[in-house]
């Protein structure tokens, strides 16, 4: 089993790794992470240079990136949220999903097929964030541009208050997402 971490935070080791970590102490595989802020990933210039070819002109990370995107059993998105958003960095990462979406309907290249994976989606956040719904929404779009069935989220919500290490409820749902992902993979 592969799994791709993509973390959409400047921190490595803030509150949205510290559950992902968590998740990493149980899931079996293999483990790629993606650091959107430190992996040199350029966000789409909106050249158009997918619509006549199949891959994208920018030579940067996201090269990589793309090809495991098709090798992968599991996504993890990782994100604090800013402005109850997914952070600019990782919504610039996702604006390079743009190649797949030119692929299936600009070029209508019948042939181009990602392979199916299951998803996990962690938040953090501490100021005065409640609702999540803009934040899942833009995650859902990036698991459908990848080809990922979300199975399960995550969130630690009071981190001025309390740190995702103290978020026993967050912690324990990355430990059972880990297990969830193990079994469908097994099954």
């Amino acid at each position: 089993m592969k799994t791709l971490v993509i973390n959409g935070s400047p921190r490595k080791n803030g509150h949205a790794m510290t559950l992902v970590n968590e998740m990493l102490k149980y899931l079996n595989g293999e483990i790629r992470i993606i650091h959107t802020y430190h992996d040199n990933i350029s966000p789409c210039m909106d050249c158009r240079y997918c619509w006549n070819n199949n891959e994208c002109c920018i030579d940067d990370g996201m090269q990589e990136v793309y090809q495991l995107l098709n090798e992968v059993d599991n996504i993890i998105l990782a994100s604090p949220l800013y402005f109850s958003e997914l952070t600019g960095q990782l919504l610039n990462f996702a604006s390079r999903l743009q190649l797949f979406y030119v692929s299936r309907c600009i070029r209508k290249n019948k042939e181009f097929k990602l392979k199916e994976k299951n998803g996990v989606l962690i938040l953090s956040a501490g100021g005065d964030t409640k609702k999540l719904e803009r934040p899942t929404e833009s995650a859902n779009i990036i698991f459908r541009h990848t080809n990922t069935k979300l199975i399960g989220s995550t969130y630690t919500l009071r981190t001025n208050d309390v740190s995702a290490e103290e978020d026993i409820s967050a912690l324990s749902k990355a430990h059972e997402l880990a297990l969830k992902l193990n079994d469908l993979h097994s099954s």
